[in-house]
């Protein structure tokens, strides 16, 4: 499994303004399953669900926003993008074996990440790392608040961090 970082560029391009870490909310967690679970149902008919994953999953500090991974093969790949494009009007990023859809409701930002094959594989080892080791998961925590004070030094640590998860692994 190889790590995945992204390009300098896109790192380059993003703000030095802070981000704003806002610590775990158990009520937002329950307002955040309740939308996978709306939106799982959504999916399936392709036999495909949205599981809510990253920081509010794992009940740490997290940016205020919801992620949800929906694990596909490649059978379901295309015909889950093509409903997802149509569900939401459009779509972020596309790569051979991810993709970004976003929303937005009540001011929350709201990720739907399909992903397939490598990409699917490294982001449950990942899950399941931290998931596996409090003291990694602390210490993920606490890199977020150390390198919150620029958007863009945040991404260049996360992935650099992540990347050395996915080495190890």
């Amino acid at each position: 499994m190889k790590p995945q970082r992204r390009p300098i560029e896109d790192i380059e391009r993003r703000s030095t303004e802070p981000i704003e870490l806002m610590p775990f909310d158990p009520a937002i967690k329950q307002r955040a399953i309740a939308y996978g679970q709306d939106l799982s149902k959504h999916l399936a008919p392709f036999g495909a669900a949205a599981e809510l994953f990253g920081s509010l999953e794992m009940e740490i500090a997290n940016k205020g926003e919801w992620e949800y991974a929906v694990y596909l093969d490649d059978e379901q790949w295309f015909p889950v993008l093509i409903f997802l494009i149509n569900h939401f009007g459009g779509i972020h990023a596309l790569m051979d074996d991810f993709a970004v859809f976003t929303h937005r409701i009540q001011d929350i930002d709201i990720e739907i990440i399909p992903m397939r094959n490598e990409s699917a594989m490294r982001n449950r080892a990942i899950t399941d790392y931290w998931r596996n080791d409090p003291v990694a998961l602390k210490e993920y925590e606490d890199g977020k608040f150390a390198h919150a004070f620029s958007r863009r030094e945040y991404y260049r640590w996360k992935d650099e961090y992540i990347a050395g998860i996915v080495e190890k692994l």
